[in-house]
């Protein structure tokens, strides 16, 4: 498995947004951004808001020791590659937390213990063990419970606020009707699923005008040289 298909695998679930991707090509090589000297624990900021080079360095060394487990060889160009897909994750991950706020989308302590409970990680015998939660935390993620619970709220904000965005997304009885003169359906279920494949390609459409507008408005600083 080359590293590519590792971190799409791998990649932790908090980022999964949508189904298209997100800030496609802005990142690449992170040849847009101004870069600055790594003299504080920051390892970027985001809108004025900072990701510190602690949490970038565990996270990157969480993959590696993943992927070198697995059998991988790690060279440079591999370590390379993490970072540059830890660093993108970790801005994705906080620009969508921001704009879950704006939103006013809140999260419950009660929905991430739940969340937590799911994940099957932490069971044992079928349930939830809080003795080996702590365990794979210190272990395995090399993080607190504090900072987990933390990055678990925030993906159940991204995920509420990714619904609520598409939730607005409505077809017209005319879009409707002029779709099905293209694709002319045999039956009531081909309509369903023509109709279900409009509505997915108006949703994507309305996401990427959104991003658009986030990315039009984001104030990124790289801190990391070495990338």
């Amino acid at each position: 498995m080359n590293i590519f298909e590792y971190l799409r695998i791998h990649r932790r679930d908090i980022f999964i947004i949508t189904i298209i991707g997100f800030f496609a090509g802005i990142f690449l090589g992170f040849g847009g951004y101004i870069r600055y000297s790594t003299t504080t624990n920051t390892a970027a900021t985001v809108n004025g808001i900072k990701i510190t080079i602690t949490k970038f360095n565990n996270l990157v060394n969480q993959y590696i020791e993943n992927y070198r487990n697995q059998g991988n060889e790690i060279t440079e160009q591999v370590i390379k590659q993490i970072k540059q897909q830890v660093l993108r994750d970790l801005i994705q991950e906080e620009v969508f937390w921001q704009e879950a706020k704006k939103y006013g989308i809140f999260v419950t302590d009660k929905e991430v213990y739940f969340d937590i409970m799911s994940i099957p990680a932490f069971q044992k015998d079928g349930h939830f063990d809080r003795e080996t939660y702590y365990r794979t935390l210190a272990l395995r993620l090399k993080t607190t419970p504090k900072d987990f619970e933390e990055s678990r709220r925030k993906r159940i904000a991204m995920f509420k606020l990714r619904d609520f965005i598409i939730s607005s997304v409505k077809l017209s009885k005319q879009e409707v009707d002029d779709y099905f003169k293209v694709y002319k359906p045999k039956n009531d279920e081909e309509k369903q699923k023509l109709y279900t494949q409009l509505l997915q390609e108006k949703q994507i459409a309305v996401l990427e005008e959104w991003y658009k507008q986030i990315n039009n408005n984001l104030k990124l600083k790289i801190y990391i040289k070495d990338l």
